[in-house]
């Protein structure tokens, strides 16, 4: 168990945020591995509702992005749209320091699934700790952690 520093909540460990208070729990060394082109991410099979909402819990950030993606959705920093898709702007969550590209990732709703594909970004896409390789899209599952360079993110679906 891991006890939280704000609450002193136990959490199972490889919490990254509290389930009590929300606050993200310290840092805790973590390991990547990459995939390759014929290896498959693990994702659960969790659907999106006809009225869901993303919740996108971001690191040391205490209230979540909720977004509603009609189709696609890049994530990103300042000057990463490109008028046809909408693009979420984290410049003020530090996503600069984090070592976030422009045009990052892509989120896309495909009928009731949602995906992330990397698009080139220059320190990478994780999705629980596997990196992922540009261009190949990945079923997103309600809880799946996400790192776009060094910005950790949990994406929950409602």
């Amino acid at each position: 168990m891991i006890v939280c520093n704000n609450c002193s909540h136990p959490n199972h460990e490889g919490s990254l945020f509290c389930a009590k208070c929300g606050v993200a729990i310290e840092s805790i060394a973590v390991g990547t591995t990459t995939l390759n082109e014929s290896e498959e991410l693990k994702a659960g099979s969790d659907t999106l509702s006809d009225d869901y909402i993303i919740f996108l819990h971001i690191q040391d950030v205490p209230d979540p992005i909720t977004v509603q993606i009609q189709d696609q959705l890049v994530l990103g920093r300042t000057g990463g749209g490109n008028g046809e898709i909408a693009h979420l702007n984290l410049d003020s969550f530090g996503a600069a320091e984090a070592g976030v590209s422009r045009r990052h990732a892509l989120l896309q709703r495909k009928i009731s699934h949602l995906y992330i594909e990397d698009l080139g970004s220059t320190n990478y896409t994780y999705v629980n700790d596997q990196r992922l390789p540009v261009g190949r899209q990945f079923r997103l599952s309600d809880g799946d952690m996400v790192r776009l360079g060094h910005l950790n993110l949990r994406i929950f679906f409602k």
